[in-house]
């Protein structure tokens, strides 16, 4: 599916397209991912790399919709470096969602797995973010090292889903 985008006069392309509740009122919500080609470096001359937004649309009825776009969240199509799409999956939960990327560090062998969960407030009618887990898993000797580290909202304070970088 092809967008057109007025303002940036870009062509997007719709990515993954994911459907639930996001906030417990048992109408459907949505969440896009877009892709539009864009330039991230300065040695990236051409623009050839894609960028991806994620925008989280929530229903009250059929009428009557609030969106929220954040084009920090979801990882580029070449942002890995061993050259492989970093991005995995949405997964939508009880009243929130996570956004799962998996990544490999070269030469060490690293694989880090990011998981990012927001979680609606009703009072502020908008998703925060409520947690950020990273799972490390390398080789020391021929052994697997894992190392897990969690952050939750105590440690970074109250964040919008449209204000996550």
């Amino acid at each position: 599916m092809l967008y057109n985008n007025h303002q940036a006069q870009k062509q997007q392309y719709l990515f993954k397209t994911y459907v639930g509740d996001l906030n417990n009122d048992k109408i459907p919500d949505e969440i896009y991912i877009r892709e539009i080609k864009c330039k991230v470096s300065y040695d990236d001359e051409d623009g050839s790399r894609v960028c991806r937004v994620a925008t989280v649309i929530l229903y009250e009825d059929k009428d009557k919709s609030t969106s929220w776009t954040n084009s920090n969240i979801v990882p580029c199509s070449f942002c890995s470096e061993d050259e492989k799409d970093p991005f995995k999956e949405v997964k939508i939960k009880k009243n929130g969602f996570s956004f799962i990327s998996v990544s490999t560090n070269l030469p060490s062998g690293m694989k880090i797995k990011k998981t990012i969960t927001f979680k609606y407030d009703k009072n502020r009618n908008n998703f925060i973010l409520f947690k950020v887990i990273q799972e490390m898993e390398s080789y020391e000797n021929g052994d697997i090292k894992r190392k897990v580290n969690t952050e939750t909202i105590k440690d970074f304070g109250i964040i919008t889903f449209s204000d996550y970088f």
